[in-house]
This record gives structure tokens, C-alpha cells and sequence, in this order.
């Protein structure tokens, strides 16, 4: 019944292991709650309460009654409260009754009438290959004629002046 064999703990979840999401359920931080530092989440949250620090979240809604002071980054944000800071998000929803303070990088962007913007709003872009086009122009037989002469269309990218030297 008793025994005196002590098990080993596995402490091998430590604080430093990502958070894994194991619901759906929101975390709701109502308005009776105020919190100073960063919050991290794999969900859904709904803030009421005031936050001072960052927030990571894959999907944020900030109440009316909530308060973010400090930079936001989510996959989608719905704010009807107050940021005061960066929101950097792919999809941004700004209700009537929201105040940012702070800039707004964004994919795509809805504001609606009444709403208070104090900042610039950036849309962000993927980022491009880009190539360096070196100085050395390429030999005429090298360059192809993109459309015919007789294109109805009446473009040309046949480089005249290069053909009249030959």
C-alpha cells in the first residue's frame, strides 16, 4: 500500500518550452484586471482589462474597456478600446469606438467612422528577391526581340540603335 520508492518528477516542460494550444476557449482578461509585462498566446484572447507590455497573440479582440500600452502582434486584431503603441498585424479591424495612439503595420485594414488615429498606418509587404542589374550591357546577339515587327499591337523591344551599329 505504502512505499518508500520515490518517483522522479519529468521537469523536462520548463518554462522555456513553446506553449502548445490545447483548446479553443478565449482567455478573457476582464476589467478588474490590470497586468504589467508580456502576454503570450497561441489562441484567441479578449482584453477588457489594461495591459502594460507587449502582447503575442494569434488572434486579439480589445474590448472597449480595454487598454494595451505597449507593442501588439497578432495574426488578427479586432480593437473597440485603446492602444497606445505599434499594432503589427496581417489583418486589423479599428471599430468606431477605438483610440491608437501608435503606428499600425498591417495586410489588410478596416476602420470604421469615429474611429481615432494618432500615428501612420503602413501596409506591410512580403519581401521581394531583388537582383542587382550590373553595368555591362549584353551583346546584341544576346537580345531576344520580345514581339514580332508586324505585332499588331505596335510595341517593339528590339533596340534600334544597337542593330544599326552592326
Amino acid at each position: 500500500m505504502f512505499s518508500k520508492k520515490k518517483h522522479k518528477v519529468d521537469n523536462s516542460s520548463s518554462n522555456n518550452s513553446p506553449l502548445k494550444k490545447t483548446n479553443q476557449t478565449p482567455s478573457i482578461i476582464s476589467e478588474d484586471v490590470r497586468m504589467t509585462g508580456t502576454l503570450i498566446s497561441q489562441g484567441e484572447v479578449q482584453l477588457d482589462g489594461r495591459i502594460d507590455g507587449d502582447i503575442k497573440a494569434e488572434h486579439l479582440v480589445i474590448g472597449t474597456t480595454g487598454v494595451v500600452e505597449g507593442i501588439v502582434e497578432a495574426k488578427s486584431v479586432v480593437v473597440k478600446g485603446k492602444i497606445i503603441g505599434t499594432l503589427n498585424a496581417s489583418e486589423v479591424k479599428i471599430q468606431h469606438t477605438a483610440h491608437v495612439n501608435g503606428d499600425v503595420l498591417h495586410d489588410t485594414l478596416s476602420i470604421d467612422a469615429g474611429a481615432v488615429i494618432e500615428g501612420s498606418l503602413k501596409q506591410r509587404f512580403e519581401k521581394e528577391n531583388v537582383e542587382l542589374i550590373n553595368d555591362k550591357s549584353k551583346p546584341v546577339s544576346e537580345v531576344k526581340v520580345l514581339l514580332k515587327e508586324d505585332d499588331a499591337s505596335g510595341l517593339s523591344f528590339t533596340n534600334k540603335k544597337a542593330v544599326e551599329k552592326k
